[in-house]
């Protein structure tokens, strides 16, 4: 088979369709394709991701879209784009595949230069209108104002710790730290449609931020101060994003944690969450040593 870096429009769009993808999402993307003949046998669509690797100091991509026809083809088409990689100025990329997918996820998982770095469950509820429990004198939900931004900041060390980056062994903790903690600034300065805290005595204990994507609202970010864990804080800032989700007309709300995380996944379903699918996680280091 042969590698091609650009497809018809029409074929590529009739591909992405047979696999339930929308070509205008797909847009704009690095592509790396098989064809054999006049047959196209795998698609590949990437891109460069410029904020993460001005933060980290690496070139870092971002695989969006992987298919093929067969798992043979899927295995060639991740060998070749693994040895393409080692050629650009690429230092690792990004790999999410659905966890009910062993095929492909065996296949991986065998490919050399490849580490897996965790996986995530995604739920999915409707916006419901609620009525917040008693919060208690001493706790305030409430828009954070600037003067709150630092400390919300500070907790992205409990919102972070066993994200893919934070499990990725190639990549330095303090800069780790350093990127969840502009991550959430960021959409405290207006990445996010929705930003509320938690607070007691004027001090933030916990942060939930929420990001529109068309009719649908992301829970993006949920971290509560260690000393105020166990105490409904979390429930509490769920049950007020639900509510402002719903209050703006939002279709469904989704929300993604560690699939261990047994108990941000018990909190969810208890409001009204249904688990959707998971996705297991992988970096390609493509010119680091083999495994």
């Amino acid at each position: 088979m042969k590698v091609v870096h650009a497809v018809d429009d029409q074929v590529l769009a009739a591909w992405l369709e047979k696999y339930g993808q929308q070509a205008e999402q797909m847009n704009g993307f690095k592509q790396f394709a098989l064809v054999n003949g006049a047959q196209l046998k795998a698609v590949l669509l990437y891109e460069w991701s410029k904020w993460e690797s001005g933060i980290f100091d690496q070139h870092i991509f971002h695989v969006k879209f992987v298919e093929a026809e067969s798992a043979s083809s899927f295995q060639e088409l991740m060998e070749r784009f693994i040895n393409w990689m080692r050629t650009e100025k690429c230092d690792f990329f990004f790999l999410r595949l659905e966890a009910s997918d062993l095929v492909k996820n065996r296949i991986v998982q065998r490919l050399s230069h490849v580490y897996y770095v965790g996986g995530l469950t995604r739920l999915e509820a409707p916006p419901v209108q609620m009525e917040l429990p008693s919060t208690g004198e001493d706790v305030v939900i409430s828009l954070p104002n600037e003067k709150d931004y630092d400390e919300a900041v500070s907790l992205a060390h409990q919102a972070f710790g066993k994200s893919r980056y934070a499990l990725d062994p190639f990549l330095d903790q303090n800069v780790v730290q350093l990127f969840f903690q502009e991550w959430m600034r960021n959409n405290l300065l207006g990445r996010a449609d929705i930003n509320l805290a938690a607070k007691v005595n004027d001090e933030v204990i916990g942060l939930i931020q929420g990001v529109t994507k068309g009719d649908e609202l992301v829970l993006d970010l949920l971290s509560i101060r260690p000393d105020a864990q166990g105490k409904g804080i979390g429930k509490k800032l769920v049950m007020a994003i639900i509510k402002a989700s719903y209050e703006r007309g939002h279709r469904f709300m989704s929300a993604g944690t560690q699939m261990h995380n047994t108990t941000a996944i018990q909190l969810y379903e208890k409001l009204g969450f249904r688990t959707k699918n998971a996705f297991l996680y992988y970096h390609v280091w493509p010119k680091k040593g083999e495994r």
